[in-house]
């Protein structure tokens, strides 16, 4: 599915931009990317994994990040 690349993308370019320190990266200002990632995490299918909803409704994205990249293996929420 061609959103998962561009959520992870999403969310990664977020998590730097939070690191960073700079409240910004290529223009768009944490606001913009936190709108961005709210419409992909809208654009998931159906048979999209649960988890990855959780943690996209939790505003948990670098669990978000860790399952989109295989290393998450939690099968229920664990908040």
């Amino acid at each position: 599915m061609t959103t998962y690349p561009a959520l992870h993308q999403a969310l990664t370019t977020l998590v730097q931009t939070i690191e960073a320190g700079t409240g910004h990266s290529d223009g768009q200002k944490i606001p913009e990317q936190l709108q961005r990632i709210d419409e992909l995490g809208q654009q998931l299918a159906p048979t999209a994994p649960a988890m990855l909803r959780h943690y996209l409704e939790k505003r948990s994205y670098t669990k978000a990040i860790d399952l989109l990249e295989g290393r998450d293996e939690t099968a229920a929420p664990n908040c």
